[in-house]
């Protein structure tokens, strides 16, 4: 009998932020399955109205969700470049 392999995994390499934002949210890979719109939501009823969330997501569905919900929300996306989003707290 062979033991399964254990998946490695190596450690990411911290990001950047590129925007300058007031806040700055890294979900790496997470689709939005495993709960990153929740972090951003909670993240975003702490900040005052205008202020700005940058969050790193390289999980293409992200886009999608984001922007919708900045639609139903209030929020803004201000910016969207390679994976990277800026958002303004409506």
């Amino acid at each position: 009998m062979v033991a399964p392999a254990l998946a490695i995994k190596t450690p990411r390499t911290p990001v950047t932020p590129i925007f300058g934002a007031d806040q700055f949210y890294d979900a790496g890979d997470k689709g939005c399955a495993f709960g990153p719109m929740d972090e951003i939501a909670a993240l975003m009823r702490k900040m005052a109205s205008g202020q700005t969330l940058e969050i790193n997501a390289t999980d293409p569905s992200v886009a999608f969700d984001l922007s919708a919900w900045c639609r139903m929300t209030g929020n803004t996306l201000v910016d969207q470049r390679d994976g990277r989003y800026l958002v303004r707290k409506g």
